[in-house]
């Protein structure tokens, strides 16, 4: 007994030192030129500038509305998602200049399911028949994950619908979670499926499957973050508030580091038919997205 005892606190251990190290990471890939991205914002500061493949107004509207995911949230979930201008208003106003970094000084989670997501419709360049709606969430803060590791002030989560625009049936959905991501293949769900994602306790990850058993300090891990609701009482339908990103939105606008999480949405790589169906291959103690994938990592999304 004494030996199993030193062997699971050895393992825990190891979990944290492995996984709570990429808790300040980026929840998403970074912008493909970072160097571009940030001599841009330099000589026009806060020059967010909307993609030529963005799709706004009514069309965007509705779909996003109809393929709008419901997610899960743990029954113990320590917090929930608000608004961006919760989040700058919680924020040192002189960390929100353009370029810089918000610092996090009202740090009263918010405990309600009443939130909105945040939306983003892109269509593939060269098929119009491909259209992909990302799906935001933005968080004040993520907790700690065990004892005082994994937590950082500000949070960012999303996943990714491809659909066809002639028949109306989604393609794939893309996951992210602890700076990796996965895509499941949904071409043989039955039309009118609703995709359901199941957010982690502390981290915030978007997965496609719950988790009723974990461990302490496991909960670290990449997939051993709690994503057990307590049925319909823990699980919103986004599509009842749904807000589109823009750049006249002064929140969207701005061109510096949400925290340690990073650019806001607007200032990521949003081209998601040219990444890779997964990210992440280091197995469960690093960044192991491809472990879920149903593709592998040298498919590209636009080409499902």
């Amino acid at each position: 007994m004494k030996k199993t005892t030193l062997f699971l606190l050895s393992c825990c251990s190891l979990l944290l030192l492995t996984q709570c190290q990429k808790a300040d990471e980026e929840m998403a890939p970074k912008m493909k030129n970072e160097t571009e991205v940030a001599a841009v914002a330099a000589a026009t500061p806060c020059a967010c500038s909307e993609s030529s493949t963005k799709v706004s107004g009514t069309s965007a509207q509705a779909w996003a509305t109809q393929f709008a995911p419901l997610i899960k949230f743990d029954r113990a979930s320590p917090d929930y998602p608000t608004t961006v201008e919760n989040i700058f208003a919680s924020s040192d106003p002189s960390s929100a200049a353009c370029g810089g970094k918000l610092v996090l000084v009202e740090r009263t989670v918010p405990r309600s399911k009443d939130f909105p997501t945040y939306f983003d419709v892109q269509v593939h360049p060269s098929d119009a028949d491909r259209i992909f709606i990302d799906y935001w969430w933005a968080y004040k803060r993520q907790e700690n994950c065990f004892s005082n590791l994994g937590g950082h002030d500000y949070d960012l989560e999303h996943v990714v619908i491809q659909f066809r625009q002639s028949t109306q049936r989604i393609i794939s959905v893309t996951y992210f979670q602890h700076g990796g991501y996965y895509t499941k293949d949904y071409r043989s769900k039955a039309a009118g499926t609703r995709v359901q994602a199941w957010v982690g306790k502390f981290a915030h990850g978007m997965y496609h499957f719950g988790s009723s058993v974990t461990l302490p300090g496991y909960e670290c891990a990449y997939w051993g973050d709690y994503r057990n609701p307590n049925g319909t009482q823990d699980e919103v339908l986004t599509g009842n508030r749904l807000v589109q990103m823009s750049c006249s939105a002064f929140e969207f606008n701005f061109s510096g580091n949400w925290g340690d999480p990073g650019k806001g949405p607007l200032f990521r790589d949003r081209s998601y038919w040219n990444f890779p169906a997964c990210s992440g291959t280091d197995g469960p103690f690093g960044q192991d997205g491809c472990s879920a994938c149903d593709f592998g990592n040298t498919k590209q999304i636009g080409t499902i």
